[in-house]
């Protein structure tokens, strides 16, 4: 499986997996070979890259941290809930708590996880998609900051119900996700307070009410609904409000199309002094996948490889599978593809990747590649010349250079 742009596309290319609707209806089946009208039809559900069978990668998969079963186990019950919601102004405390103990005990099978965008979720029915991820997010991250059983139980219920307020608010576009907005609407900013309400009287305990009226909160009392900053704010919320806004950057909307999550983590950390707390995102960094399975990578050494699996706490070290190579300013495929695990091969550094237009994102330039060293033990700087060429090499690479699908050779 490789991670291809909706825009680079082409007739008889056939999804390494299969695209479903929020309610797990099919859409367009695993194996089938694309045509005009099913290429069309995903460019319209909003998806920037879809995962392609190609010949030899067959061993490249998404990283799941929940299986698909229990994950559109979720979907339909955040469908339910916010449905009811709307219909009667109540929930079902007792669904609730099982769900997520459903997607627990899923989560915690797993030998890896990471926070890691579904390249497959679609602009139809966002809230569905957004309480199930955020709930994703929030539990391995909860996970990974050490939670026992009973607080991290407590963080998913807060972070699968956090919107869950919306569900009052007379407003369709609740639905899609076009309510998102930089400055929201005095009605929006009411889904706080309509949430903890909501969660009181189905008889939720105070902290799981309380930390849904503060998802919003920032640390400078700059967010809302009540402006409170710093130790006033609960633990749960300063984790849901991270992966809160992480998703929303990296899901798809009618009105913009989602970030890379490159993108989304650097908006992230342009935060961390402001609206974030730092424990939560020091670990937030070390769980989140910048390099999802599947992604076109370039390295240090002219290599372009394919992100075979994410190392553990590792962000940027992940296992690569060899795709092609440079050579004087062309791409040249390899015969037989390589793995190459980056935790043992220290000399080699990701440059950059391929972004949904082609080109190269230039990582050295750019803050992430700093504040993510930080958290990577087996990260080592290199000299100003190392960078110097690397940098030229990107520049040849985006002057010169336009990849084309394997299968196209």
């Amino acid at each position: 499986m490789i991670r291809i742009d909706v825009n680079r596309l082409n007739e008889g290319q056939k999804l390494s997996s299969p695209v479903l609707d929020s309610r797990g209806r099919l859409l367009i089946g695993e194996g089938v070979p694309l045509d005009s009208r099913m290429i069309k039809h995903l460019r319209e559900l909003g998806l920037q890259f879809v995962p392609i069978a190609v010949p030899g990668y067959e061993d490249i998969t998404p990283l799941e941290a929940i299986s698909r079963k229990v994950e559109m186990f979720m979907k339909k019950e955040a469908n339910e809930i916010i449905r009811a919601a709307r219909k009667t102004a109540i929930i079902n405390p007792e669904r609730i708590i099982n769900a997520v103990d459903y997607v627990i005990n899923d989560m915690l099978a797993k030998s890896k996880t990471g926070i890691v965008v579904d390249d497959l979720r679609t602009n139809k029915e966002f809230i569905f998609n957004h309480l199930t991820r955020v709930c994703i997010y929030a539990g391995i991250l909860g996970t990974a900051l050490g939670l026992n059983d009973l607080r991290l139980r407590t963080l998913m219920i807060i972070a699968y119900l956090h919107d869950v307020g919306l569900a009052l608010i007379d407003d369709e576009n609740v639905l899609n996700g076009s309510y998102i907005t930089d400055i929201p609407s005095y009605k929006i900013k009411e889904h706080p307070k309509l949430g903890r309400d909501l969660c009181n009287r189905a008889g939720f305990p105070f902290i799981v009410n309380q930390s849904i009226y503060q998802h919003h909160e920032r640390l400078d009392g700059k967010g809302y609904p009540r402006g409170i900053s710093g130790k006033d704010i609960t633990f749960y919320a300063k984790i849901v409000s991270v992966v809160d806004v992480y998703d929303i950057l990296t899901s798809p909307l009618p009105n913009r199309k989602p970030f890379l999550p490159n993108e989304a983590i650097e908006f992230v950390m342009a935060l961390s002094d402001s609206a974030f707390d730092k424990d939560v995102l020091r670990v937030f960094l070390k769980k989140v996948v910048p390099y999802p399975p599947g992604t076109l990578v370039l390295l240090s050494d002219n290599q372009i490889c394919v992100v075979k699996e994410c190392n553990n706490n590792l962000p940027l070290r992940p296992i690569l599978k060899t795709y092609a190579y440079l050579d004087n300013k062309q791409v040249k495929y390899v015969e037989e593809p390589r793995v190459i695990d980056l935790k043992e091969h220290l000399n080699l550094t990701i440059v950059g990747l391929i972004d949904s237009s082609g080109k190269i994102i230039d990582y050295e330039a750019s803050n992430i590649s700093n504040k993510l060293r930080d958290y990577d033990e087996f990260s080592t700087e290199n000299n100003e010349s190392d960078k110097k060429n690397q940098k030229k090499k990107i520049l040849r690479f985006k002057r010169s250079i336009k990849l084309i699908d394997k299968n196209k050779r």
